[in-house]
């Protein structure tokens, strides 16, 4: 078989279109993701001191009403109680903040991972196509030193 280059250049624009493709839809599902993901972080943060969809008091309004009326928060006044719960919920939005970034983080790694993947597999693909050509590069001329 004589040597021909259109062959390898047919494989090599194969292998390219094909990681295109894949890195695209990898690009698009990571933005799907994260837009998914930054909505609960963002409702979170919002809760604290934004007011609910029918005009209702955020979470901390909503906490120190509930202790002034009950006549432990106020001017002047300050109980260890209140103290105690705006330091529970404090640490808990930290936590679910945390949470909710974290598994935002872990959704990002596992995109890289994939396009990393998918790259390494694109340079793989053309060093055997490389590979293949120079084989045959090498049978070619192997065959035209016999002919002699």
């Amino acid at each position: 078989m004589a040597f021909d280059p259109s062959f390898f250049e047919q494989q090599r624009r194969n292998l390219f279109d094909q990681y295109a493709q894949q890195a695209a839809l990898n690009t698009y599902q990571r933005y799907l993701a994260e837009t998914r993901g930054q909505r609960p972080i963002t409702q979170l943060e919002e809760a604290a001191f934004g007011t609910t969809p029918t005009g209702g008091l955020g979470q901390v309004p909503k906490l120190t009403s509930s202790y002034a009326r009950r006549g432990l928060q106020g001017q002047n006044v300050r109980s260890g109680i209140y103290d105690q719960a705006l330091q529970s919920y404090a640490k808990n939005r930290a936590k679910d903040i945390g949470y909710a970034k974290e598994d935002l983080a872990g959704t990002s790694r596992g995109y890289d991972l994939a396009a990393t993947q998918g790259l390494e597999n694109y340079q793989q693909g053309i060093a055997d196509v490389e590979t293949n050509k120079a084989r045959q590069i090498a049978a070619d001329a192997q065959a035209l030193l016999q002919l002699r």
